[in-house]
């Protein structure tokens, strides 16, 4: 079975549970921020175990539900929790999830993730709003993957993080008493953290954040026309930066500690965007 008809099977299923509900806005929480969720109303929960052709979502702190709902007029779709390729998906089932999105209406994405920070101006409990990012995944879930349907093979990336959406997030961001400030995210496969030295190649790279994510729905977004804002949240340090060993615990430990922050931003880039 190709993709696209993978994805339109899914939709298929989607739009019979929800009536043919048409979200504008998506967001993709990442470890440990499902509680960051606005209250939304006309709630449908849909398991991602009950969306055919859906992959599985295994790692603690992604709970695995797509939720619809309204938000102050506005429709949304959360995605509660992602697919990582270290979990041992193949590359170009990452954009399974994204290409559905589009095809249920989605304009705008908020990624959301928790991260390892190189800047010491970005501690701990501070936002990162993604202005680009370097691939070191050394893949790509458009490989072996096109169809015309999903947009054209090769396109342009110079604002693969839209300047509009940024300049409203950081405002947000300030209004909220928010840390923030923008920075590179650059991704890497996991699922072990990264060494000192891989830390110190990032920074002369001119990355300013790291994650296990991001991009791969980043890249299927943006063929697809979607525009994307990044809202990345550190959790700690890089290795050999940070004074204490890396764990996942303790990246869920701090995004419990961010939660009500990105909650508070959420409710305002709902309605702001």
């Amino acid at each position: 079975m190709t993709q696209l008809a993978v994805v339109k099977k899914a939709v298929a299923f989607i739009n019979k549970k929800t009536k043919n509900f048409q979200p504008e806005i998506a967001l993709i929480t990442g470890s440990g921020l499902a509680g960051s969720i606005p209250a939304l109303t006309q709630k449908i929960t849909l398991p991602y175990t009950s969306i055919p052709g859906f992959l599985r979502s295994t790692v603690p702190g992604h709970t695995g539900n797509l939720i619809f709902g309204k938000y102050k007029g506005r429709n949304i779709v959360v995605m509660q929790g992602r697919f990582h390729y270290y979990e041992g998906h193949p590359m170009k089932d990452l954009a399974i999830s994204i290409r559905t999105l589009k095809m249920l209406g989605v304009q705008k994405l908020l990624v959301s993730a928790a991260v390892g920070s190189m800047d010491m101006k970005l501690k701990p409990g501070s936002l990162c709003v993604l202005k680009d990012h370097i691939n070191f995944m050394c893949n790509n879930p458009l490989i072996d993957n096109h169809d015309p349907a999903f947009g054209p093979m090769f396109f342009d990336l110079t604002e693969a993080y839209d300047k509009t959406l940024r300049k409203t997030a950081l405002a947000a961001a300030k209004k909220a008493k928010i840390n923030a400030g923008e920075g590179v995210y650059l991704a890497v496969t996991g699922p072990n953290f990264e060494t000192p030295s891989e830390i110190q190649m990032f920074k002369r790279w001119g990355a300013t954040v790291v994650g296990m994510s991001v991009v791969p729905e980043v890249l299927t977004a943006r063929q697809c026309g979607i525009q994307v804002l990044g809202l990345t949240w550190v959790t700690n340090m890089g290795c050999g930066i940070s004074k204490t060993p890396l764990s996942h615990e303790e990246t869920i430990r701090e995004t419990k500690k961010i939660e009500g922050k990105f909650k508070d931003l959420l409710e305002i880039l709902f309605v702001k965007l």
